[in-house]
């Protein structure tokens, strides 16, 4: 196979961190690469190196002439955020083949009503979309992904991975979701150590392989060491004995060992230092029969009610998964369990003893001017060596704990609001979507984490390895309803089996509309409204919550006619 681009002896720093030493990667046409590492390790910055928006320190990039190359960036490019939907995919073709873009949006599941919609105004799932088919219309030869499954559900998980499966060109995908790479990736690259470490295996498989890799070089690493402390003592006593008896030749010997000895020094075989990360969580236990307690509860979005809640209730300690397509009411109903903690409400009870920490999917907590110290610390009552303790366990360098919280990656705030909850030591976790952003290592450290306290958990995810590693328990929110059920597979099934189905239909119907039609349409439609609606109530609850001064009137009052106009759609 011939390659597309070809990396060599890059080497790369960012604000003053040096991220790559020496790092080589080529890539072939056809080739599928899972590009992972912990936050922090430069996957990101490696795909502007790839693409070409960033220049390396040293090394060479080469690329095949004429190279095409798609990006599906983490988040909306400002420049972006004005156009409606269908321009914003347009601008990557010539005005005559602008069909294509249609053909392409229809594809992703996006109706031809929400076209003319500002990229701005877009759910996360919907962005994700967009930029998927900005990337594909202009049929690139290497596809850059960046995190793409953020903020999926699972119907719209399966439609990128059919998407991408048909996808006939190289890929270099970045993901933190076990079963996505899996599916897609056929080569795994690692990024540890400044260095890229290349597996033609999955993912999963790659990692046992590495796992191998190191336990064999921390081995012969002791050997090693062991046959240089050998010498070194040899060496040590020989020059002890030459000072002592005069012997030139003793001495002689013990400066040829010492000379060996510098030589093993240098040739010492390497070991990984590892991420250097760690994501612990502390949590308190809870006593009593019930942790939270649900009777008679209709949830709503406005006027309109999502779902009724006859009855339910969680036993401290119990894991619960709370599932359920985009849109039907998930966040909503989180919210209207966090209002009852500050004002008592007879429907939702929850323990007296309950200590709630909320984690929330948008990060607006981690989103301020705040220094990250004085964040994880604030009202907490605990000494600045405690917070310090802290956050040097969690990963984050002492010369990073005056810096924003704003300012930082997705994966690093996620880390911070952990090490808060942590400190918080609560005993009744809400986690909505915790794993976005979160890189492997730091989800199986939470699972981990997780599973072995005492805490109650109540959480939302669209990451199955982690519904299925942790929940005991099953609430589905579907057809007006939030029941029980036993296990989660009929679920993921069908919801691959929908979005397989809408794939299909989209592929036969180049202009996207036909095979869109019906009651499949209308509840798909409905799902998105409903998905905006509580994009909205979030944007103005958070932005209400600010000091005044921070505040913005006129934004607010966007999103309220937004919201109003979008409620009276849906009576």
């Amino acid at each position: 196979m011939s390659n597309l681009l070809q990396a060599n002896k890059i080497g790369h720093s960012v604000a003053g961190r040096e991220l790559f030493r020496g790092l080589d990667l080529a890539v072939a046409r056809g080739d599928r690469i899972g590009l992972v590492g912990h936050n922090g390790a430069g996957k990101t910055t490696l795909l502007d190196l790839l693409e070409g928006v960033v220049e390396p320190d040293s090394g060479v990039i080469t690329r095949l002439r004429g190279l095409t190359v798609g990006r599906v960036a983490q988040f909306l490019p400002p420049e972006l955020a004005s156009l409606p939907m269908l321009e914003v995919v347009a601008q990557q073709v010539p005005a005559q083949e602008s069909w294509r873009a249609q053909s392409v949006l229809a594809e992703l599941g996006i109706d031809e009503s929400h076209f003319a919609v500002r990229a701005e105004a877009l759910s996360g799932g919907q962005v994700n979309r967009l930029l998927l088919a900005r990337a594909l219309v202009s049929r690139p030869e290497l596809l850059l992904l960046d995190e793409p499954t953020n903020h999926l559900d699972l119907a719209t998980l399966n439609l990128f991975e059919g998407a991408l499966a048909s996808f006939s060109g190289a890929i270099v995908l970045v993901s933190h979701d076990r079963a996505f790479l899996d599916g897609l990736s056929t080569s795994t690259v690692y990024l540890r150590d400044q260095r890229a470490y290349r597996f033609e295996l999955t993912f999963s498989a790659s990692r046992e392989e590495l796992a191998r890799m190191d336990v064999a070089a921390a081995e012969k690493r002791a050997a090693e060491e062991k046959e240089i402390d050998k010498l070194r003592a040899s060496a040590k006593r020989l020059a002890h004995w030459g000072r002592t008896y005069d012997n030139e030749d003793l001495a002689r010997r013990a400066r040829n060992m010492h000379r060996r000895v510098d030589r093993l020094e240098e040739e010492k075989t390497f070991v990984s230092r590892g991420s250097g990360l760690a994501l612990g969580l502390q949590t308190a236990a809870t006593r009593g029969n019930r942790a939270l307690s649900l009777d008679a509860v209709d949830v709503s979005a406005g006027a309109r009610e999502l779902f009724r809640i006859d009855e339910a209730f969680v036993r401290p300690g119990e894991r619960v998964a709370l599932l359920g397509h985009n849109g039907v009411g998930k966040t909503t109903l989180i919210r209207r369990l966090l209002a009852a903690v500050e004002h008592p409400d007879d429907r939702v009870r929850f323990n007296p003893q309950v200590r709630l920490g909320y984690y929330d999917q948008e990060l607006q907590a981690t989103s301020g001017a705040t220094p990250l110290a004085r964040f994880v610390g604030a009202d907490l009552e605990l000494s600045e060596q405690a917070v310090t303790r802290a956050l040097v366990a969690a990963g984050f360098p002492f010369d990073r704990h005056e810096s924003r919280v704003g300012s930082m990656s997705g994966g690093e705030r996620a880390r911070a609001l952990f090490v808060r909850l942590s400190l918080e030591r609560c005993n009744f976790l809400i986690l909505d979507e915790p794993t976005n952003h979160i890189d492997i290592d730091g989800r199986e450290q939470l699972e981990a984490q997780l599973l072995a306290s005492d805490a109650t958990l109540l959480f939302t995810s669209h990451d199955r390895e982690f519904v299925n590693r942790l929940a005991e328990r099953f609430w589905l929110i579907e057809g007006g309803a939030l029941r029980e059920v036993y296990d989660p597979r009929p679920f993921f099934t069908s919801t691959a089996a929908a979005s397989g189905e809408r794939a299909r239909r989209g592929a036969n119907d180049s202009g996207g509309r036909a095979a869109d039609a019906g009651s499949a349409t209308a509840t798909s439609e409905e799902d998105e409204l409903l998905e905006r609606i509580d994009t909205l109530e979030r944007l103005l609850a958070a932005d209400r919550a600010r000091k005044p001064k921070f505040q913005k009137p006129a934004r607010q009052a966007e999103w309220q006619e937004e919201l109003d106009a979008l409620l009276g759609r849906l009576e």
